[in-house]
């Protein structure tokens, strides 16, 4: 990232994170780096992000406004634009280290096997269909866990028409497993360690949403808003497991949050995001679209 006057900066997003078009925690995690700098504060804290517009490949300017300075916290907003378009906002908290507070961990991670228990997770064929080769999956390594049971009883889908399967869940909204991304460890940099959970807990939305009702896929949910409270950082920490469910789907709306965990049971981050439904089906979905994210089936 490069400086370019008092609060700006230019930012090259790269296709290293292509999943059709830039993935949005990569963007949130550019956004977080462009607080950084015009941060004091050891540490991130929280970041929420709005999502306006789809970026591309190739430059980004990003202006940096400081919103709150103490000595033990301070609070950004940062925009990214590209050729004038507003791509997204995001606000960024940080804070001092050094404090001293009770220690408690209220949410334990949940029971799963170690990740050397389980076999690299293979996507199913449709997604693999969709985005099997997308550069996205070639930095993240995936050890999911199969056959969770939830609390609910569902219907089995199998007897009803296509149109119907499409809006009624097989099971519950809710994957969890292991992720490791390739190189992220190590990087003592609370910031940039921020980076990496910030871009494997954005990661989980979607799919968890996407789960009950494939496959075959028939919908995407673009992200409105993400947001993710930073709680420890562990660098060390090669395999980080998440646990992803999905909260509420109803008048085109889907909701979904993610906990991230060490192997060692630290709770590392805290997510949540709302998403927009979109049917394949659906004519705006596809007009003025070529060979983009939106442009994915016929029907």
């Amino acid at each position: 990232m490069e400086r370019t006057a008092d609060g700006k900066y230019r930012a090259e997003v790269t296709e290293d994170w292509k999943m059709w078009v830039p993935v949005g925690g990569y963007l949130s995690a550019i956004a977080l780096r462009a607080a950084q700098a015009s941060s004091s504060m050891f540490r991130p804290v929280s970041i929420t992000t709005h999502y306006l517009s789809e970026a591309t490949f190739g430059p980004a300017e990003l202006e940096v406004t400081p919103l709150l300075k103490t000595e033990r916290a301070d609070s950004h907003l940062v925009k990214m634009t590209q050729n004038g378009k507003d791509i997204l906002v995001a606000m960024v908290s940080g804070a001092a280290t050094g404090h001293w507070s009770p220690n408690v961990t209220w949410r334990e991670a949940p029971q799963s096997p170690r990740p050397e228990e389980l076999e690299d997770t293979i996507l199913d064929g449709d997604v693999v269909e969709l985005m099997g080769e997308e550069p996205f999956w070639k930095n993240i390594e995936f050890r999911m866990i199969r056959g969770l049971n939830g609390p609910h009883d569902y219907p089995n889908v199998d007897h009803l028409t296509p149109e119907q399967q499409k809006y009624t869940p097989r099971r519950d909204a809710h994957i969890r497993g292991w992720q490791r991304m390739r190189g992220g460890e190590g990087l003592t940099d609370p910031w940039v360690d921020a980076g990496r959970y910030l871009i494997i807990t954005a990661a989980m939305q979607f799919p968890v949403v996407a789960d009950p009702f494939t496959p075959p896929l028939t919908f995407i949910a673009p992200t409105l808003n993400l947001t993710v409270d930073f709680h420890t950082f562990h660098p060390e920490a090669g395999w980080l497991l998440a646990d992803a469910n999905g909260t509420y789907v109803g008048d085109g709306v889907l909701g979904a949050d993610t906990r991230l965990w060490t192997e060692a049971g630290e709770l590392l981050v805290t997510a949540n995001s709302q998403m927009t439904y979109h049917d394949f089906s659906e004519p705006k979905v596809n007009e003025g679209k070529e060979k983009n994210w939106f442009e994915l089936r016929d029907s």
